[in-house]
């Protein structure tokens, strides 16, 4: 029971869910912004046009306006991925909590019960960012990094770091064993010399 109420927490999974984990293909309704000025529309996509809240926006009521009309494109993810996949981390403190010693004192609700997200109810993963920019909605000239990539970048940096202070550390052992002792070694041997010149004059 603990292994698999881990595996949901890590995948950031519900029971439901991981029945059909490797096969289940979700269905988004992805916001479709404005295009400005001067720049290329996106390619054709298959749309639906509604009346939603705008966030962080006025009441149309208490305006007297009506609505807005924003239109969403329908994406569809690959079979087996999760769109709410954060990563096995982020994915752990999004249930847990954000702080290590919330993980041992359940006194709050979790993060992701929040819903005080704008674009989703849930905080979206790299898998979304993929899609949007298959689809055209985000531009390909400057796609966001992916929290993969942000992590694998993060090692390279520290490997580089690590390998660059050891080289230093190792220098500095080398010269301290071979310069340090072999002048000790020099002094000892000049002692013993001048301590046999002093035997002999006697």
């Amino acid at each position: 029971m603990s292994g698999s109420s881990l595996q949901f927490v890590f995948l950031n999974t519900t029971t439901i869910e991981n029945l059909s984990r490797k096969t289940k293909v979700w269905q988004l309704a992805v916001h479709v912004p404005a295009v400005p000025p001067g720049s290329a529309p996106p390619p054709p996509l298959r749309t639906v046009t509604f009346s939603a809240p705008v966030p962080n926006a006025p009441d149309p009521a208490s305006t007297g306006q009506p609505p807005e009309l924003r239109t969403f494109a329908i994406l569809h993810s690959r079979p087996g991925e999760n769109p709410w996949d954060l990563g096995y981390y982020r994915n752990f403190k999004s249930v847990m909590g954000d702080h290590w010693y919330e993980w041992f004192l359940p006194i709050k609700h979790s993060p992701c019960a929040r819903h005080d997200r704008p674009d989703s109810e849930f905080e979206m993963g790299p898998v979304v960012e993929r899609m949007k920019r298959e689809a055209g909605i985000v531009a390909s000239s400057q796609p966001e990094m992916d929290e993969k990539a942000r992590r694998q970048h993060r090692r390279r940096r520290r490997r580089t770091s690590t390998r660059a202070s050891s080289g230093d550390v190792e220098a500095g052992e080398e010269e301290a064993r071979g310069g340090k002792p072999k002048r000790h070694h020099r002094r000892r041997r000049r002692r013993s010399e001048s301590g046999r010149d002093a035997g002999v004059t006697r």
